[in-house]
């Protein structure tokens, strides 16, 4: 079983927001982190069974066995959106217009 810490789900984590970053790079709105929540799960199963069985005279033994691994991370970005054609203030989007979409 390949083993996952907390260093190596942080590792990824940073991998993931270089390349966003790198990704943005030449784009209008820029996503700043204010806040990263990683949450590490992890639950290991081990279960066996035997079955034994005599029937005529014959003896039936019969054995199984298993086990399973489950991983999982759940990641929670709190990010706040910067418009780099206004010098990196917050982007102000509005209308004039009142209504529906659907009143068009």
């Amino acid at each position: 079983m390949a083993e996952t810490g907390v260093a190596a789900a942080i590792e990824e984590l940073r991998q993931e927001l270089y390349q966003a970053q790198d990704l943005g790079a030449d784009q209008q709105f820029a996503f700043v982190v204010e806040e990263a929540e990683l949450e590490l799960q992890l639950e290991l199963r081990n279960n066996g069974k035997g079955d034994g069985k005599v029937s005529f005279g014959v003896a039936t033994v019969g054995a199984s066995g298993e086990r399973s691994t489950v991983r999982t991370h759940r990641l929670t970005l709190k990010l706040s959106v910067r418009d780099r054609a206004r010098g990196g203030s917050s982007p102000e989007i509005s209308d004039t217009d009142t209504g529906s979409w659907d009143e068009e």
